[in-house]
């Protein structure tokens, strides 16, 4: 079970993040990388030849334009993420998750439900309207791992977020910051080969004295920008994290209350007691637990 120190400490997080308004939660999780992406574009843009960067400043202008256009939202989604339109074969076989949930009113047409091939089983909101559920999430309800009412919980707590409005930007952002998002995947890249290798995590863990020392130099050199560069990016290699979870517990504790409002809260729970027992699943499953519990069945008693 969770601890009651790991239990507080989760319930102060959900606290100060409730605290805020959501937009601020939103914008010190992903507005680091849109600044960043947009500086890089810039900086290579200015190397770039003049008629060649323009050009290319034109297309990037329509394709960011177009992730944030409604009518457009699919083909960015396409672009993106990946995520194609469901297959005729796959819509059959999503036939009675869709119906729970257009009875819930979570479903197509409301929604457009898209699929990306991944061995996960899960769902993901992202722009106004656009569910996108796994591969592994429509094999797993075909092979009858994943009974359809969990199968429609899962894809419920995005439609919920998406509902609440709380991945309305999503596509534009992941367009504009594709270079931090592709910079961050080459370091996971790197950063899991030289896992093995021995002080790494120790180095890692005292950045802050790499970052300090280097800061010191450079302003002993006359190097004020750089100083002040080095100090931003190991502030950010600190706070970034910290942020980026607050806000992922903030869209799962939206998305949990919303699949228990519209009756999926049962499902939910029997889902997560599936699922990897982390601090996270079961501080979920607590939160849950009043939406979760049965009650037991009434009968006569005979003595």
């Amino acid at each position: 079970m969770v601890s009651w120190i790991d239990w507080r400490r989760f319930a102060l997080v959900r606290m100060e993040v409730a605290a805020m308004p959501v937009w601020v939660v939103k914008t010190l999780a992903v507005g680091p990388g849109v600044v960043v992406s947009v500086v890089v574009v810039a900086l290579t843009l200015a190397a770039a030849p003049g008629p060649i960067a323009a050009g290319a400043a034109l297309v990037l202008a329509g394709v960011v334009a177009a992730a944030g256009h409604r009518a457009w939202e699919g083909p960015a989604a396409a672009i993106v993420l990946g995520a194609r339109r469901l297959r005729p074969s796959e819509r059959h076989d999503l036939a009675a998750v869709l119906t729970q949930l257009c009875r819930a009113g979570l479903g197509p047409p409301l929604v457009d439900v898209r699929v990306k091939r991944s061995r996960a089983i899960g769902a993901m909101g992202s722009g106004r309207r656009t569910i996108i559920v796994s591969t592994g999430l429509i094999e797993a309800v075909v092979r009858g791992d994943l009974p359809s009412h969990q199968a429609a919980a899962v894809v419920a707590h995005s439609a919920v977020l998406v509902r609440e409005g709380a991945t309305r930007a999503d596509l534009l952002i992941g367009c504009a910051s594709a270079p931090w998002r592709a910079t961050r995947a080459a370091i996971h890249g790197i950063c899991g080969s030289l896992h093995r290798l021995p002080l790494t995590q120790a180095s890692w863990r005292l950045r802050v004295v790499v970052v300090a020392v280097a800061v010191v130099q450079a302003v002993q050199a006359g190097r004020v920008d750089l100083a002040v560069a080095i100090a931003a990016i190991g502030t950010l290699s600190y706070g970034l994290p910290v942020w980026e979870r607050r806000w992922h517990q903030l869209l799962v504790r939206v998305g949990d209350e919303g699949v228990a409002r519209v009756g999926f809260g049962d499902d939910l729970v029997a889902f997560l007691h599936t699922c990897p027992r982390t601090d996270d699943t079961r501080t979920r499953l607590r939160t849950l637990l009043p939406s979760g519990t049965r009650r037991p069945a009434l009968g006569i008693v005979t003595h």
